[in-house]
Order: structure tokens, then C-alpha cells, then sequence
């Protein structure tokens, strides 16, 4: 009789064996290296573009699952993570540039399924704009919205200067990479525009969005009537597509892909899924 330690130890083995390989890996581009985790076979590829200032390890559980379904890509901007600091700027254009070339480095071939998080979903939606024949579909997980400060501001006429103190004091332990990135949101929320953001095609689109209200907020934006705003800006994404899909919690936080992993991965699966069906017919 097979005691239920000795089962548990083989239901280990046998998902350490099943889990598709995490290859890890830097990556030279533009004359310094990128950390990039590769994993799982099949197209289209999934991308996971990280929020401000995160490495590639904030995608840890979502990797090993989204590569049950397909070849996916987990990065760390230059300066973050274990990735070189290279010449950037730290742009939003020039963050999009970057994810570009490391994309034909890693001779991934087109079109992509870019997954978002956070300011990454303004990254991956410049990239559609500038790219818009390199992307099949989009996943947006609690993304930035340009007109955030702004529409918040209508809620609440302090929300701005409350916002740029905020960051401009966050700003004083920030150093590198993750500084000038703080600094680069920071002066889109002013003017309210991404240089070059074009509206969404028609391509399919999960968003995900938190609604999970502060008990005691701070901010107008942590109030019930800041979360039902941010759920309107992201309303708006996802009625560009005639194939989507908008997952709504109140059980995470801003960071989804940490409290409630697999609503990120059902998202990716329900993208892939319209994506593979519309190339098919």
C-alpha cells in the first residue's frame, strides 16, 4: 500500500516533470544584456511585460502555467533586475524599442500575444501602436491608464498635487532605472498622452481589473468611487474588441498576477484561444 507521503512525494516528482523548462538567460541587445526566462513551445508568444520598475520574477506564477499553452517570454528592462543598465532613457518609446529588438534577437517571429501589467499595459500598447502587424491580441492586467491623474482629478480637484507629492518623495530613495521610469510616468500622467499611442484595433483583449476598496482610503483613487472610474477606463479597452473579455475582482490588489494568478492565466488562455481560431479560419 502506497502510504500518503510516499504519494505525495511522487505527485511532486511527477509535476516537476510535466512542468515545461524555464530557461534563463541574458541576452545581449543593443551592445548590453538582458535577464530573459524562456519557456513552454508553440505560437503565437506570449510576452509578459512588467509594471513600474518590477523584474522578470514578478511573472513567477505565471510562467510555468501560460507555457502549458505556448513558447512565453518573461523579461527585466534594462537597469532592472539582473538585466545591464545599457544608454536608455527609460522612455516609454524607448522601453518599446527595446522589447523589439529583443524580440528578433530571441528570433521569436510574429505576431505576439503582449501581456501587460500595470504600466506595462501602456508598454504593450505603444507597442501595438508602433508594431500593430507584430500583435495577434493583448492582456492587460490592472493597467495604467494615461488619463488616470486626470479623471481622478475630476473626483477630487486635489488628486494631481496629491499624486505628484506622492511620487516626487517616492522619487528621493529611487535610483537608475526604476527612477527614470517613476519619472517617465510621472510626466505622462501630466500631460495625459503617450507620444505615439494609437486606439486599440480590433484585435482580441482580456483586462483585468482590481476593485478591491481601501477600508480606510488615502486617495480619491482608493475610494469606491475612484475603483468604479478605473473600471470605466478599462470598459474602454475592451469594447475596442469584438473578441473580449474583462475579469473583475475584488479579491486582489493592483497586482493580480501575485493574489490571483490564475484569473491572469485564464486570461491568456481565453486570448490565445480567439487568436488561434481566427488565424485557423
Amino acid at each position: 500500500m502506497i502510504t500518503r507521503f510516499a504519494l505525495a512525494i511522487v505527485l511532486l516528482l511527477l509535476c516537476h516533470v510535466l512542468a515545461p523548462a524555464q530557461t534563463p538567460q541574458l541576452v545581449e541587445v543593443n551592445g548590453y544584456h538582458l535577464d530573459v526566462v524562456r519557456a513552454g513551445a508553440g505560437t503565437p508568444p506570449v510576452i509578459l511585460v512588467a509594471g513600474l520598475g518590477n523584474a522578470v520574477d514578478t511573472w513567477a506564477q505565471i510562467v510555468p502555467s501560460a507555457a502549458q499553452f505556448s513558447t512565453v517570454v518573461a523579461y527585466s528592462r534594462s537597469g532592472l533586475g539582473r538585466s545591464e543598465p545599457g544608454p536608455s532613457k527609460h522612455t516609454a518609446k524607448d522601453s518599446v524599442l527595446e522589447l523589439h529588438a529583443l524580440l528578433a534577437k530571441l528570433n521569436l517571429k510574429p505576431p505576439y500575444v503582449l501581456v501587460g501589467g500595470s504600466y506595462g499595459g501602456i508598454l504593450v500598447r505603444l507597442y501595438t501602436s508602433l508594431y500593430p502587424n507584430e500583435v495577434a491580441g493583448l492582456v492587460l492586467v490592472d493597467a495604467s491608464h494615461e488619463q488616470q491623474v486626470a479623471r481622478f482629478g475630476k473626483l477630487d480637484p486635489k488628486y494631481p498635487v496629491e499624486f505628484r507629492a506622492f511620487f516626487e518623495e517616492r522619487l528621493k530613495s529611487l535610483k537608475g532605472a526604476e527612477a527614470d521610469e517613476t519619472r517617465e510616468s510621472v510626466r505622462i500622467q501630466n500631460a495625459g498622452a503617450v507620444e505615439g499611442l494609437k486606439p486599440l484595433p480590433d484585435i482580441p483583449i482580456a483586462v483585468l481589473t482590481s476593485m478591491k476598496a481601501d477600508p480606510k482610503p488615502e486617495f480619491v483613487n482608493q475610494t469606491a468611487q475612484g475603483y468604479d472610474a478605473w473600471r470605466a477606463m478599462h470598459e474602454e479597452w475592451f469594447r475596442r474588441s469584438r473578441n473580449g473579455w474583462h475579469i473583475v475582482t475584488e479579491r486582489s490588489g493592483h497586482h493580480i498576477q501575485d493574489d490571483e494568478p490564475q484569473l491572469v492565466i485564464e486570461a491568456i488562455r481565453f486570448v490565445l484561444d480567439h487568436v488561434r481560431t481566427q488565424a485557423g479560419s
